[in-house]
């Protein structure tokens, strides 16, 4: 039986700018990407979104919308990834490096 794990990845707009991060450690590592990762038992994906948000990049945001659901899996690999997309262009602070993330770009 395939197992699933849920993801998430937030896009930060402003106007047509977009907030990146490249990532230090993990999936995806030395690219540049939005922010976000795994979601806690204890959690919604929404509040995952919005901690691995912050956590990422020292944002905060009280709304995200939702953009898309991706579905993948890697040849070999027994689970499915499951990444729900979210989007704002409403939030607090200043993008900062983090242990994870450096170099945010686009806002």
């Amino acid at each position: 039986m395939t197992k699933t794990k849920l993801y998430t990845l937030a896009l930060i707009r402003n106007n047509r700018d977009v907030l990146l991060g490249m990532k230090k450690r993990g999936f995806g590592v030395g690219r540049w990407n939005g922010f976000g990762g795994k979601v806690h038992s204890n959690e919604t994906v929404l509040e995952a979104a919005k901690r691995e948000l912050h956590e990422e990049s020292g944002l905060i945001v009280n709304e995200l919308q939702e953009a898309g659901l991706l579905k993948f899996e890697f040849i070999g690999e027994p689970e499915i990834m499951e990444v729900h997309v979210f989007t704002t262009n409403k939030f607090e602070g200043t993008p900062a490096e983090s242990v994870t993330s450096r170099k945010q770009v686009g806002l």
